[in-house]
């Protein structure tokens, strides 16, 4: 599911960083696209959203002269890897850019039995002699491709029809079909679907705007924005999207993609997602950078309470008035997620979805009968001794270490126990078994550290660093931050603690010790208040991110030229995102295309940066989410408060 749910957000922000100033679109897109658009974005009025765009920090950002190659690299590589419009329709988003004057959409719309088709409507009101030549330019493109061109009429609409021969080895014969209808510039890679567009002017044919997950999901987006205007629309089918775009895909590819984790997750019940969309808005309010709102659409297929069958049936996350971070929580992270989950039920139904991971029937029978009945293993019984013990509250948090590397990142997970010292019995066990595994007291806790298995054969390595950075020691013998991570459990005030690193796991612990508060931070507090005022009443989820502190350790690598090799949360997210084509194979380390040496230093673009957070409501029929990041006018610059500590600042 990581893989579809994105899509949305980053046709987007695509369209964010290339559409210029555009007025309202006469016809809506939505009418004129199919009812099989499995991804859907558009930009309604894009002169409102260049000048609001204008007006946040990350605008101001984007023009900082320093910025500029990695700008540019992002915008240019966002672009192919969202759209390959440029080879589908000798189209470019800057060509768009130079005739729209109203919204223009764009989707991914399936067909049976062939590709999935990409459309695309632009406004052109008032503005036909540019459309005009425009459609002259990709005439001159396409004969130079040696297309063959066809001009036929369609319901009274003249189309310009091209067949499109292969341009290379690998290359495939395309159709590309352009077309002017009631001030809309039409253009779609699939003749079929541009005949079915020309029906939907007149009224005829499903549309997107008729289909029940679409309109569920803009309905609920639009009763909560009240008469705020959405300047960004986006919608995914999750499944149907990842179909549409497997079609798409050449089959070497396809077969170099391993196990099939979208088809599994759909036999599994989670098709029970059947839409997901929402709105964007810039500077709204003046008081948020951004202001988004989310719709999940996933109604009951059964009468089941669960609602789902198979493993969808542990998506169940309970709503609270109150999830107010526990008061030992730091102050110092750079991000705090924590949600409601029933966690019982999840372990009850979790099984199918294991054996499915594992490709056969009882993987994770055998797996829990081997923890319960292996003479050399810990010898528990998962669900009576551990499982049954779990709250349902669980938390997440993460900061980094200084000096920025690939493994800075720390990150910890924090359950809620109903008996603690029944879980801790479990967990001495589960320890005890592990040859890896070492008990340690700090502070007075027990904290059992886990230490990386060794390498059969050791492998001898050279440090080609130049002198002075990265150094393995530090004066006290003792090993630099991220050189070799432990993570470490512990068992200690009625939770469960789970950390990637020790050090963040015993930075925590002293924080408790010293009573430093993230409930103190007036950033926190901040957010806290703004989120409970646009989803007032109880939610199954909050987050807060201090997006300076969240995104330093990726900003840094980019600088160290290190980013492809980035084992951070976002780092992992664009190193997959901008995985080109051009690299040599599937799932190959990406090559970084800008020279990060031209960044400046971080704390120099620091102050762009502002505290955000979500809320995740859960319905009967799906979920509810609603995100903002705030301006600095907004949240930094009330704080006042210095900045200390070895990672993450203190606010």
């Amino acid at each position: 599911m990581a893989k579809l749910l994105p899509i949305g957000s980053l046709l987007a922000l695509a369209l964010t960083c290339l559409l210029p100033s555009l007025a309202t679109a006469a016809v809506p897109s939505d009418t004129i696209m199919s009812s099989a658009t499995k991804g859907f974005a558009s930009v309604a009025n894009a002169k409102q959203l260049e000048a609001n765009w204008n007006k946040t920090q990350m605008g101001h950002l984007v023009k900082d002269e320093a910025m500029q190659p990695f700008v540019a690299d992002m915008k240019r590589q966002i672009e192919r890897k969202l759209s390959d419009t440029r080879t589908k329709l000798a189209l470019t988003v800057e060509d768009l850019r130079d005739v729209a004057t109203g919204e223009i959409g764009l989707g991914l719309v399936a067909q049976e039995s062939t590709r999935a088709a990409v459309a695309i409507t632009v406004d052109v009101t008032g503005n036909a002699p540019a459309a005009q030549t425009l459609l002259g330019k990709i005439d001159q493109e396409l004969a130079r491709r040696k297309a063959k061109r066809s001009d036929v009429t369609v319901g009274g609409v003249k189309m310009a029809v091209y067949a499109i021969p292969p341009q290379h080895e690998k290359d495939i014969a395309r159709e590309a079909v352009f077309f002017i209808n009631q001030d809309l510039l039409c253009a779609t890679d699939s003749r079929a679907e541009a005949e079915a567009m020309v029906s939907r002017f007149g009224g005829k044919g499903q549309s997107l705007a008729s289909v029940k997950p679409y309109t569920t999901t803009m309905g609920r987006c639009a009763a909560e924005a009240d008469d705020l205007v959405p300047e960004i629309r986006w919608y995914v089918e999750p499944f149907g999207y990842a179909k549409a775009s497997r079609s798409l895909a050449p089959g070497e590819e396809l077969a170099k993609q391993g196990k099939d984790y979208v088809n599994i997750l759909e036999n599994q019940g989670f098709d029970a997602i059947q839409g997901m969309g929402g709105f964007v808005n810039l500077a709204a309010y003046g008081s948020f950078e951004v202001l988004h709102r989310t719709s999940v659409y996933a109604p009951a297929v059964t009468t089941d309470p669960t609602k789902y069958k198979l493993a969808m049936r542990i998506m169940q996350f309970p709503n609270a008035e109150k999830m107010p971070p526990e008061p030992w929580i730091p102050r110092s992270l750079a991000s705090y997620r924590t949600f409601n989950m029933d966690m019982q039920n999840a372990y009850q139904y979790f099984g199918t979805l294991f054996d499915a991971i594992a490709g056969y029937e009882d993987a994770f029978k055998d797996v829990i009968e081997g923890l319960e009945k292996d003479p050399y293993g810990p010898q528990v019984v998962v669900e009576k001794d551990f499982v049954s013990h779990l709250g349902q509250r669980v938390s997440l948090f993460t900061d980094y270490e200084l000096p920025i590397t690939t493994k800075s990142e720390r990150f910890m997970f924090m359950i809620e126990l109903k008996d603690e010292a029944a879980v801790a019995a479990t967990v001495e066990k589960f320890m005890k078994a592990d040859p890896n595994a070492q008990q340690k007291e700090f502070q007075g806790k027990v904290v059992w550290e886990i230490k990386p298995a060794q390498e059969e054969i050791p492998e001898l390595e050279i440090d080609l660093e130049p002198a002075g950075e990265e150094v393995d020691v530090v004066e006290d013998g003792s090993l630099k931050p991220g050189a070799m991570s432990t993570s470490a459990v512990c068992v200690t005030d009625g939770h469960l603690l789970v950390a990637s690193h020790l050090s963040f796991l015993e930075k925590m612990l002293a924080a408790k010790a010293a009573g430093d508060k993230l409930s103190d931070a007036a950033d926190f507090r901040e957010v806290e208040v703004t989120l409970n005022q646009l989803l007032p009443g109880a939610v199954a989820a909050r987050c807060f991110r201090r997006t300076d502190e969240a995104y330093r350790p990726t900003y840094e690598l980019l600088r160290q030229g290190k980013m492809p090799e980035s084992e951070t949360l976002l780092g992992r997210l664009l190193n997959r995102l901008l995985t080109s084509p051009e690299d040599e194979e599937v799932g190959a380390l990406r090559k970084q295309k800008i020279d990060g040496r031209q960044l400046p230093p971080f704390e120099m673009v620091r102050r762009y940066f502002s505290p955000a957070g979500i809320v995740v409501r859960s319905l009967d029929d799906g979920w509810f989410v609603v995100g903002a990041t705030l301006t600095k006018q907004g949240a930094v610059a009330k704080l006042g408060e210095a900045s200390t500590g070895e990672g993450a600042q203190v606010r």
